[in-house]
C-alpha cells in the first residue's frame, strides 16, 4: 500500500509542477518570449558549428598520419619494384644502338654525309644483317 501512495502523491506533484510551469509560460511577455526563441536558435547553431569544427579538427589530425602512410607505401613501392641488376637507365642493346646512332649522325665535313656513306655499302649492310638473323648451324 506504500507503493500506491507513493505513486499517487508523485503523479500530484507531476500535475502541480505542469500547472505551474503553464502557469509561467503564459504569463511571459511577447518580447521575453522573443529573446528566449532567439537565445534558443543561437545556442543550436552554436552548437551545429561546433559540431563541423570537431568533425574538421578529427580529420585535420589524420591527414599528418595518412602522408606519412602515403610516403611509406611509395618508398616500399620504389625499393621493391626495382630489380637490382636494373639500376642504370640504358642496358646494353641500347646503349649500342646509341654508339651506332652516334657513327651513323656524325659526319666530318671531309667524309660527306654519313647516308651518302651508308648508301655506297648497302650491299655490305644488307649481307650483315642476314648474317646476323641466320640461325647457326648445330
Amino acid at each position: 500500500m506504500s507503493e500506491h501512495t507513493t505513486e499517487l502523491r508523485q503523479a500530484a506533484l507531476e500535475e502541480r509542477s505542469r500547472a505551474l510551469f503553464d502557469q509561467s509560460v503564459e504569463q511571459i511577455d511577447m518580447a521575453a518570449r522573443s529573446r528566449l526563441t532567439q537565445a534558443r536558435y543561437a545556442a543550436l547553431a552554436a552548437v551545429d558549428g561546433s559540431r563541423r569544427h570537431a568533425w574538421f579538427l578529427r580529420a585535420a589530425l589524420w591527414r599528418p598520419a595518412a602522408g606519412v602512410t602515403a610516403a611509406a607505401v611509395l618508398g616500399v613501392a620504389l625499393w621493391f619494384g626495382t630489380p637490382l641488376g636494373h639500376h642504370g637507365v640504358l642496358s646494353a642493346d641500347t646503349q649500342t644502338n646509341l654508339e651506332d646512332l652516334d657513327i651513323v649522325a656524325s659526319s666530318d665535313e671531309s667524309s660527306g654525309d654519313a647516308l651518302e656513306m651508308l648508301q655506297d655499302d648497302i650491299d655490305f649492310y644488307a649481307w650483315a644483317d642476314k648474317a646476323a638473323s641466320a640461325e647457326p648451324a648445330a
